[in-house]
């Protein structure tokens, strides 16, 4: 801990420095101290009293507001239109319609908006980033999303800025709050856990927001429901119908509330045939290969008469046909395997395995579009829900 200053008045700076926390924490416990720890809002309470630090009433309402001219923002939730429309009203008139263009010239006239010639230049910088916070690198589902909408957004002069959450939900609050500092037009949300934290630091930044496959429910812009544990039950269904009833249960990722989803699936439908429930191994390390040979190693050795396997993810389906083949057993006489959240590549395995499919490539077009739209302009909010697609294979 640092030293209180030996004359002067006690500063925000003299406190972090005491606490050995940086100014902006300092500032947040001030003034919106729900979004900071416990333990942190103690130690600067601590600091404060043992400085004697008063805040300054007027520093602290410019803190919090930045800045009390009209802004760009301002102007377009006045006019109806969104950010980018009015930026191009003011720089491009020619490339706005008359009607939102007399709106917006209506609109700046009674806030009294005067631009700002280096604010306009770094405003018309943000308003080409999206920020988009998605599972882990190695997610094919992620991948797929992702270049997809970056195709989408060339269209325009958009950049993507990108931070991996992880499957962490506590981690999300700090990822998202760099990811906001960049001042990004929207925030793309993919699979995203959204703690209570995290929904209320998005909601204060007064962003275009859109809501992928995410838990929970967040008031996005653009939200995309995905239904993963019908996924999980429609595939066990299909298996079970088919007269397998020894049905395994393969999963990664399953510390998180996401895929615990298709666990449940999975159970539910088990449960409504009578058959046993118990025959799963799951993990909370990334899917792989090694995982699938591992577990379908664990499985037979326990339960010799195993007759089908369901493996949350792509990458353990083909860890256990690769032990198959190992082990001599042929797909789908010894035993049957499947996979949620599949992609065009289990049309290339031998014999074609059998999988539930979401359009990745689709929904990121999508999305990037519905920004384009409301970054444009300011239509009301958009929710769709999304289903798997079964794939039947010969593998089952």
């Amino acid at each position: 801990m640092g030293k209180r200053r030996s004359s002067g008045r006690v500063t925000l700076q003299d406190v972090a420095n005491y606490v050995g926390v940086g100014i902006m924490t300092v500032s947040r416990v001030m003034r919106t101290p729900e979004l900071v720890s416990d333990k942190i809002r103690q130690q600067v309470q601590q600091a404060v009293d043992t400085l004697g630090y008063e805040a300054n009433v007027q520093a602290s309402h410019l803190a919090g507001h930045p800045s009390t001219r009209t802004t760009l923002q301002d102007v377009a939730r006045h006019a109806g239109v969104g950010p980018m429309t009015v930026s191009r009203a003011l720089r491009e008139p020619e490339l706005v319609s008359d009607a939102s263009l007399k709106k917006i010239h209506q609109a700046v006239a009674e806030l009294g908006y005067v631009p700002h010639q280096a604010a306009a230049t770094l405003a018309s910088t943000q308003l080409h980033t999206v920020a988009v916070l998605y599972p882990f690198q190695h997610d094919r589902a992620s991948n797929r999303f992702i270049q997809s909408l970056q195709q989408s957004l060339n269209n325009q002069p958009f950049r993507l800025i990108m931070a991996c959450h992880e499957y962490h939900q506590y981690g999300e609050t700090a990822l998202v709050e760099k990811l906001l500092q960049m001042r990004p037009a929207a925030l793309v949300l993919f699979s995203a856990q959204l703690s209570q934290k995290t929904c209320k630091l998005i909601e204060s930044a007064d962003i275009v927001t859109a809501n992928i496959g995410g838990a929970g429910h967040f008031p996005a812009d653009i939200t995309f429901n995905v239904a993963i544990a019908e996924a999980a039950e429609t595939l066990t269904h299909s298996l079970l119908e088919k007269g397998y009833q020894r049905i395994a249960f393969l999963g990664a990722h399953t510390d998180n509330r996401l895929h615990k989803q298709q666990l449940n699936g999975w159970h539910k439908a088990m449960m409504s045939h009578y058959q046993n429930a118990d025959l799963m191994i799951t993990v909370p390390d990334a899917p792989s290969l090694e995982f699938g040979r591992y577990a379908l190693c664990q499985l037979l050795q326990n339960q010799p008469d195993l007759d089908a396997v369901i493996c949350s993810h792509e990458e353990i389906a083909l860890g256990v046909m690769y032990e198959c083949q190992r082990r001599l057993l042929k797909i789908p006489y010894n035993l049957a395997v499947a996979c949620l959240n599949g992609s065009d590549n289990c049309d290339h395995t031998f014999p074609v395995l059998t999988s539930m499919r979401l359009d990745y490539e689709k929904l990121g077009q999508t999305v990037g579009e519905k920004l384009l739209m409301m970054l444009d302009d300011s239509p009301h909010a958009v929710e769709e829900d999304l289903k798997f697609v079964l794939h039947i294979g010969d593998s089952s």
